[in-house]
């Protein structure tokens, strides 16, 4: 537990396929305690499942896996009194599920649906750091890149940013990782 030691709450962010998840799982692995999987993905169709699939093989049996796509604060206010490693992937997962829910047909975005989700996002911060556990939240680097062509994706890339900013603020450590080397921020 060398590198979570002194940290409480760690953010590892980067690209797609850049070595996130893969980073979160060696730093918890390396923690030798026990390890909790929140994961916040949704299976929607053949392709995510495979993804999901790869992320399955990679943990060890031991883990313990929760599945939460909507409230991962409620999942972390179950775990606060325990020991070992919360490992949550991901952050940018859970903003999709949220940019979502009941929000299927007739999409619709404005400043009150952003208000709750990071009033949501605020809360799970705030179990984070009332927790015993050390916390690994993977998440994605999404505004890199040109500006989304539709409001769908101009609203995940903002609320996505101002995730990262919240938890990078409340973290004792932040990651980016780039091709697969993990570059310390924070």
């Amino acid at each position: 537990m060398k590198r979570l030691s002194q940290s409480k709450i760690t953010l590892i962010i980067g690209g797609c396929r850049s070595g996130k998840s893969e980073y979160a799982e060696q730093l918890a692995y390396e923690a030798k305690g026990p390890v909790y999987y929140l994961a916040t993905g949704v299976v929607t169709d053949e392709e995510m499942e495979r993804r999901v699939e790869q992320h399955q093989l990679r943990r060890p049996a031991h883990w313990e896996t929760i599945e939460e796509p909507l409230h991962p604060e409620q999942a972390v206010a179950r775990l606060k009194d325990r020991q070992g490693v919360l490992l949550v992937d991901s952050l940018s997962g859970w903003v999709t599920n949220l940019l979502y829910d009941n929000n299927l047909i007739n999409w619709q975005w404005d400043q009150a649906k952003e208000d709750q989700a990071l009033a949501l996002i605020r809360a799970f911060i705030g179990e984070l750091q009332q927790s015993s556990l050390h916390a690994l939240i993977v998440g994605d680097e999404v505004g890199l890149s040109l500006v989304p062509p539709t409001a769908e994706g101009r609203a995940f890339r903002d609320l996505n940013g101002k995730a990262n900013q919240l938890v990078a603020a409340a973290a004792d450590q932040v990651y980016l990782v780039v091709a697969g080397l993990p570059v310390k921020i924070k």
